[in-house]
C-alpha cells in the first residue's frame, strides 16, 4: 500500500494538568506556566502523523520521528480540546513527509512539519543497545 499525497487524520485530546508546561519542569529552578507545554503539543503532533503510517505497518513494525520543526503559536488552559491533523506531502527517500497543524476552542496553536520512517522494533531495539554497549 501507497500513501496518496494530501492524505490526512487527526487526533484530538482534551488538556489534562499532566500536560501542562508547569508539570514538566527538569530542575527546580524551572517556572513554567500553566498552560499546554509545547513538548506535548509536539507528541500529539507525531502521533497523529503516526496514525497516517498504521496501515503500512507489517508485523514487528513501527514508525518513528525523525525529524519535527515546530511553531507553538498560541497558550491552551487546562480542560481545552486540542485537535492535531497531520498531512501527508510526500516521501523523501525512505522518509515520510508530513505537515501538521494543531488548534484549540480559540484558533490554530501550532504547525509544523514532521519526518517519520517505518522500522522493524528488532532493529530499533538492537541499535539502541549496541550504542549503548549492551
Amino acid at each position: 500500500m501507497q500513501l496518496e499525497n494530501e492524505t490526512s487524520d487527526f487526533i484530538e485530546f482534551k488538556v489534562d494538568r499532566k500536560d501542562l508546561a508547569k508539570n514538566l519542569g527538569i530542575s527546580k529552578e524551572d517556572n513554567f506556566p500553566e498552560v499546554f507545554a509545547t513538548a506535548r503539543m509536539i507528541a500529539l503532533m507525531e502521533a497523529s502523523a503516526a496514525k497516517i503510517l498504521i496501515p503500512l505497518l507489517n508485523d514487528g513494525e513501527l514508525s518513528v520521528g525523525v525529524e519535527v520543526n515546530v511553531k507553538h503559536l498560541a497558550p491552551t488552559l487546562c480542560g481545552d480540546i486540542v485537535k492535531s491533523t497531520a498531512t501527508f506531502v510526500g516521501m523523501e527517500g525512505k522518509l515520510y513527509k508530513f505537515s501538521i497543524e494543531v488548534e484549540d476552542s480559540g484558533g490554530k496553536i501550532g504547525e509544523g512539519t514532521h519526518t517519520r520512517a517505518i522500522v522493524t522494533k528488532d532493529r530499533l531495539m538492537a541499535g539502541a543497545n549496541k550504542r549503548v554497549g549492551k
